[in-house]
């Protein structure tokens, strides 16, 4: 399961588990959405650190849909990253992306914050 906690104004921390199941954003859509109402806009600190892979392609498609669906309400994004093919995957995504995505390692998930919580500084 997700876990969301707010950690300053409209900028939001996202626990990923180890694998994503199809529902998980389902569950976490009603508070995403309600925070994105009151703010217009929210930035994320996802840790992604214990986070291996989706359970099945449904729970994929999910994601991918629910980044479609929400990625205009996004100003930046922070990745905590573990695996190499996270910090890959992070590279090729943010050609897409509206928001500005940063990929950072655990022992920098200080940093991360800083950058989230932060002004538009660059790094």
């Amino acid at each position: 399961m997700i876990k969301i906690e707010v950690i300053s104004g409209n900028a939001v921390k996202v626990k990923a588990p180890d694998k994503l199941k199809a529902d998980d954003f389902l569950e976490i859509a009603p508070q995403i959405d309600s925070l994105i109402k009151q703010h217009g806009q929210i930035r994320l600190l996802i840790d992604a650190s214990e986070f291996s892979g989706w359970e099945s392609i449904a729970a994929f498609e999910n994601h991918a849909r629910f980044i479609k669906s929400h990625q205009q309400r996004v100003e930046r994004i922070a990745v905590i990253a573990a695996h190499d093919w996270q910090y890959w995957l992070i590279g090729a995504v943010r050609i897409f992306l509206h928001p500005e995505v940063r990929a950072y390692d655990k022992s920098d998930e200080n940093e991360a914050l800083q950058w989230i919580v932060g002004s538009a500084s660059g790094r």
